[in-house]
């Protein structure tokens, strides 16, 4: 039967979900569009999917909504007027469905000899930290560390950011940076700053090792007290009038810089 009410629990158990409060009791988030949940059932993480007559009239459509049902998964028509409601775009296609996060802890992390992982350190922009969990999963990363301070990265537009990789690589959250970096190094990690002040450029460091590369706010950058419990600190020369660069552009040319390197030792 059609869910037609706002006040249907059924609905009610997506409209809930909306809240990070809700998110973290219950496990779970949105994922909007085709693609998204696409890839969040690919992944095994989808839970459920609710969908309006917008979709069921498209060929992609039809098609999804036919691989959750044969999953075996809860799939129901809502009014359209209700996805609109619940949908976070503009031009909402009519697919929105809850999926359970990836689920790593930080051991996850060392089953590869020589992991590369980002740890995203008070990054704010929803933006910066989806294009950072993608370059990260496109780059072979082990994984990201969200560090406390940063936006949630089960947020909405993080996870439209991301295109899907969420799904794919380990997401690791952490309140502690100050415990954690000394915790990596015992580890045998080389944990590596990015520091728009350190005289050593990026691609001067040695990143074909264990290698855990922290960047940093996107206005302030790391703390003076984070930098120091580093091995080191890097910058990425700046030759024009610009003062920074987007921390998720900074984060992306450290990451290919290993896979440069890596390549490049491997052949």
């Amino acid at each position: 039967m059609m869910i037609t009410s706002s006040d249907s629990p059924r609905f009610r158990y997506f409209s809930r979900l909306k809240k990070k409060k809700e998110r973290l009791a219950n496990d779970m988030f949105l994922v909007e569009g085709v693609h998204l949940v696409e890839e969040a059932l690919k992944a095994g993480s989808l839970d459920r999917a609710i969908y309006s007559s917008r979709i069921k009239n498209s060929q992609d459509g039809r098609r999804i909504i036919r691989a959750i049902t044969n999953a075996g998964l809860p799939c129901e028509e809502t009014a359209d007027r209700l996805i609109s409601d619940l949908s976070s775009v503009e031009a909402p296609q009519g697919l929105i469905a809850s999926a359970r996060p990836k689920g790593s802890d930080l051991g996850v992390l060392f089953e590869e000899p020589f992991p590369l992982i980002v740890i995203a350190c008070g990054i704010q922009d929803p933006g910066n930290l989806g294009t950072i969990i993608r370059t990260a999963d496109a780059a072979g990363c082990s994984g990201v560390i969200v560090t406390h301070g940063s936006v949630d990265p089960y947020n909405e537009k993080v996870i439209r950011s991301t295109a899907g990789s969420i799904f794919h690589l380990n997401i690791i959250k952490n309140d502690d940076i100050i415990e954690l970096i000394p915790s990596l190094k015992r580890r045998g990690i080389n944990v590596i700053a990015t520091d728009a002040d350190s005289e050593k450029k990026y691609f001067e460091a040695d990143l074909k090792g264990k290698t855990a590369v922290i960047v940093g706010n996107e206005g302030q950058g790391l703390p003076v007290e984070i930098t120091r419990l580093c091995s080191e600190t890097i910058s990425i020369p700046m030759k024009g009038q610009a003062e920074s660069l987007n921390a998720a552009v900074a984060a992306a040319l450290v990451m290919y810089e290993s896979v440069r390197q890596r390549t490049t030792d491997a052949g």
